[in-house]
């Protein structure tokens, strides 16, 4: 069975990752026009991926006041996915964003060059595979993915993790058909019956678990972590890499100092509930396999290979020329990290 996804509408070209953003204010040009350099703050633009857990390091940053006392003044503006968070930055209305590693690879191989400026959170087990009932999925034999329809949003990590967890049930591409949805509608699309499952979030699964009544199923992920791994990042714009220099380490050290807090303080899920709009327990309980630590190490360049060469195989973007661990090397800013903290960097 073949995939209804036409490589045009899974690629994130140039004119779709920039289509609609405008350059931004002074949020992003940092100027605060008639104040005096001692009293002027840094102004910056964060685009987040979502306020969902997933991002719950930089919530700690945010709620905990680490930007503040670091001297930054930071407007924070929520998207869907880390994809559209990406598109802000990249067209220019953000200084910064999170996102995971898929949207960064699709845009590295269109000859895009966001700059990783820190790699912070990492998990296996967040995004999930949820089945309704009626569809006929064992959720103990993931091979009964076979012949159905699972929906997830394209050029996300719900498409590589979808895309993983058919090689962990040793099936293709082409044994089932992938529906591109956006992630406000996954869980009304399985309720209703449209498709059989669906590849996205943890807390996706608990809302369509509620809305069905308790009709849908989790797929196992009993050695899972050996084919999927999710890596949260921050990315910089190119003018805010190569102009504001005391503002990328005021970002790093936010992010270093909620870190900190995250480990240090067993209260910090009731800090950002209302900031990722979670319950304190669902934060503990879905983060509880996350690994917080801001680092570089060369794992995060083979993972960010390893998916580029599933995107090209797939004819899903162009192969670029020259080497890919080199392409992807070259967009990790880790100089700020390395000149705060050089045992945080390992990328050889």
């Amino acid at each position: 069975m073949s995939s209804v996804f036409e490589a045009s509408s899974v690629n994130v070209t140039r004119r779709s990752l920039l289509r609609g953003i405008g350059a931004a204010a002074a949020g992003v040009s940092g100027v605060l026009p008639g104040l005096s350099l001692a009293q002027q703050r840094e102004q910056a633009t964060l685009a987040t991926g979502s306020a969902g857990y997933t991002w719950a390091l930089t919530a700690v940053a945010e709620s905990a006041g680490y930007w503040k006392k670091r001297n930054v003044d930071l407007r924070v503006q929520d998207f869907t996915t880390g994809r559209d968070a990406m598109q802000a930055l990249l067209g220019g209305s953000a200084n910064f964003s999170t996102t995971t590693d898929t949207p960064l690879v699709f845009a590295v191989l269109q000859g895009l060059k966001p700059a990783v400026l820190a790699n912070f959170s990492r998990y296996s087990y967040d995004m999930k595979i949820v089945a309704s009932e009626r569809s006929g999925i064992d959720p103990k034999n993931p091979s009964s993915l076979k012949g159905k329809k699972i929906g997830t949003p394209a050029g996300t990590s719900g498409q590589y993790a979808l895309a993983k967890y058919l090689e962990f049930a040793k099936l293709a591409p082409g044994d089932i058909t992938q529906i591109n949805i956006a992630p406000s509608d996954l869980v009304g699309a399985l309720v209703r019956g449209d498709i059989d499952a669906f590849s996205w979030t943890a807390l996706a699964g608990s809302a369509a678990q509620r809305q069905s009544g308790g009709k849908v199923v989790f797929l196992t992920q009993n050695g899972y972590e050996k084919y999927f791994r999710s890596h949260q990042l921050l990315l910089v714009n190119q003018a805010t890499l190569s102009s504001r220099k005391p503002l990328l380490s005021d970002a790093v050290n936010a992010l270093l100092d909620a870190e900190n807090h995250i480990h240090t303080n067993a209260a910090w899920p009731d800090q950002v509930s209302s900031r990722v709009r979670s319950t304190p327990e669902e934060i503990r309980q879905f983060t509880s396999t996350f690994e917080f630590k801001v680092e570089f190490n060369k794992s995060f360049v083979e993972d960010l290979v390893s998916q580029a060469q599933w995107a090209i195989d797939n004819k899903l973007a162009p192969r670029p020329k020259g080497d890919l661990r080199e392409l992807f090397r070259s967009v990790i800013h880790d100089e700020t990290l390395k000149s705060i903290n050089p045992s945080r960097v390992s990328l050889g």
